[in-house]
């Protein structure tokens, strides 16, 4: 009972970092993984803000094109780094043509922007597939490890095949506490990059409802 004691104050006693090292050579990919994760997850949580797809500025360019002054709105949305001032520019560009082909233009460049934000989504769901693989193969070449040890030694020492087992089962833990986490992170995200997307379509319909708008106006007189 004593040595039980003895063993697990050990276990208890041993940091972040031993654990980490005590997984092998496989680690390190895995805390690769890890870092780059962290970094996709802060640049996406900071481009997806309505405030980056939408700013006030671009407003400012939807009230000028309601007001029939889409040249001006033209100038305001071509001059502004966001999605929805692309998608805006894309139609006004068009403003003399079909209004067919103005809603084709402003679709075709919300594609472009919808997966240009997914990009980076995409990235983190394959370290997510990865990263239990990574654990996979790191508790396998734990597992020869372990038994190559019983080989040369034999099995008067128990004790080391449980060690190089649990050894072994380090990677596996790691990649699914990597990964599991990932997976909710990718489903917020894409949750976000729609709901996001479905914003800007909203305030951009009223610019096309004005086109709309004048041009009955127009045919009417």
């Amino acid at each position: 009972m004593l040595h039980f004691l003895q063993e697990a104050e050990a276990v208890s006693r041993q940091t972040v970092w031993q654990w980490l090292v005590a997984g092998g050579p496989v680690m390190v990919p895995l805390g690769l993984c890890s870092v780059v994760a962290v970094a996709l997850v802060m640049e996406r949580y900071l481009r997806l803000r309505q405030d980056a797809m939408l700013p006030p500025a671009v407003e400012e360019a939807i009230e000028a094109a309601q007001r029939g002054d889409r040249a001006r709105a033209l100038q305001l949305a071509a001059a502004i780094e966001a999605p929805a001032a692309r998608i805006l520019a894309a139609g006004l560009r068009r403003d003399t043509l079909p209004l067919l082909d103005i809603e084709r233009a402003m679709e075709d460049q919300a594609a472009k922007e919808s997966d240009v934000m997914r990009g980076r989504v995409r990235a983190l769901s394959m370290i997510a597939a990865v990263a239990p693989l990574l654990g996979l193969l790191g508790t396998v070449l734990g597992l020869a490890n372990a038994f190559d040890r019983v080989v040369l030694v034999g099995m008067g020492k128990p004790e080391q095949l449980a060690a190089g087992i649990n050894e072994a089962l380090i990677t596996t833990i790691a990649g699914l506490g990597l990964a599991i986490p990932l997976m909710l992170i990718v489903g917020f995200l894409n949750a976000r990059v729609r709901l996001l997307m479905r914003l800007v379509d909203q305030r951009l319909m009223l610019v096309v409802d004005a086109i709309v708008a004048e041009r009955r106006q127009h045919d009417a007189a």
